[in-house]
């Protein structure tokens, strides 16, 4: 099982954030929250385990501590488990990160960017200095792998900066990076402030892939690189259909045939409140890990589609593919090993997965 654990409290709301979470945190909301999640994870053996949020290093030294306890003591991990917590770097002190480094092993820094106007631009309220601190403490704390998540098209922003912003990532030492185009989501705070440029956001995208790609960080997905050996085992895995167990409030999961979404409010959720249910057809919910999937820059193969829960016929994978080929051509490589998406596809993914749906 891959687990994955929300953690829903932030100091304040950024801009661009459609993520559910919860400002004005008390102590006593985040001790509710951890007596809860001790009372519903449910004990097993566990692949993955990825805490996401909100923001899970706003947590006290003595809150991640008693956090930690529960995550060892309610699961059981499979040799080699990847176990990844998100943190936003004004949060981290050489405690926390002292602490952290004693049970995950993988840290995914929400940097956004390096350049300190832009951050304050889109919300983020991150001092320059406590941005170097953070790198720092990770770096000299020796994950075994971490992440930088970037943020490109940003208001202000031009190639100049985001090219700073890349060689920035590449030389901070960590061996796994994310960019991703700040997108019109309306349910974020600015998001009647975004507006999109399609050839800015194209350019910024080609860019990423040229600079980060000469430091030996290869794109693997859409919106992420890493050096050999550094890919997020956690999101492979939910690309690819695995089974995921959710907790927390707005978190999903996936038992192989439906997803779960749990209540996206904190209240609510204290209280038991029942997850809701996206139930669709076999051949609806086959189609849809057969395009997330796509996303990758490996794609598909017939032994990886083997192992999708439920999986159908590759040659009905192909024929999927072939029909989806040729009202894109040239997005496509097919053959009886493997499809994939061209580098001309995985721009196209949007509207190819639609296709295939």
């Amino acid at each position: 099982m891959n687990c994955y654990i929300h953690v829903p409290f932030c100091a304040n709301k950024c801009g661009y954030c459609a993520f559910y979470s919860e400002t004005a945190v008390k102590a006593e909301h985040i001790d509710a929250y951890l007596t809860r999640l001790e009372q519903s994870i449910v004990p097993e053996k566990v692949k993955t385990l990825y805490i996401g949020g909100g923001t899970p290093t706003l947590l006290s030294v003595e809150q991640l501590a008693r956090f930690i306890r529960i995550l060892q003591e309610k699961f059981f991990y499979q040799p080699g488990c990847e176990k990844s917590i998100e943190a936003n770097p004004e949060t981290l002190s050489e405690e926390k990160v002292a602490l952290l480094r004693t049970f995950f092993t993988r840290i995914s820094l929400g940097i956004q960017s390096f350049d300190e106007n832009l951050r304050s631009r889109i919300g983020r309220k991150c001092s320059q200095y406590a941005l170097k601190k953070a790198l720092s403490m990770v770096k000299e704390a020796q994950f075994p792998h971490w992440n930088c998540d970037l943020i490109y098209s940003l208001p202000d922003e031009n190639m100049s900066n985001w090219e700073r912003d890349l060689h920035f990532a590449a030389n901070s030492g960590a061996d796994h990076i994310s960019c991703y185009s700040l997108t019109p989501e309306r349910s974020a705070i600015m998001g009647d402030e975004f507006t999109e440029d399609d050839e800015k956001e194209r350019e910024m995208y080609l860019t990423a892939e040229k600079i980060l790609s000469s430091y030996g960080i290869v794109r693997y997905e859409i919106s992420n690189y890493s050096r050999p050996g550094g890919e997020c085992r956690h999101n492979q895995n939910v690309w690819r259909g695995e089974k995921l167990r959710g907790y927390g409030p707005a978190a999903a999961g996936f038992d192989g045939v439906d997803r779960h979404i749990q209540v996206e409010s904190l209240e609510k959720w204290l209280t038991g409140v029942p997850p809701e249910k996206d139930h669709i057809s076999p051949d609806e919910r086959l189609n849809e890990i057969f395009a997330v999937n796509l996303r990758t820059v490996n794609g598909w193969t017939p032994e990886i589609w083997a192992r999708v829960p439920g999986a159908d016929q590759w040659s009905n994978r192909l024929k999927k593919a072939e029909m989806a080929e040729k009202k894109y051509p040239g997005c496509l490589q097919i053959s009886s090993e493997r499809i994939i998406l061209t580098p001309d596809g995985l721009l196209f993914w949007n509207d190819i997965a639609a296709e295939l749906l």
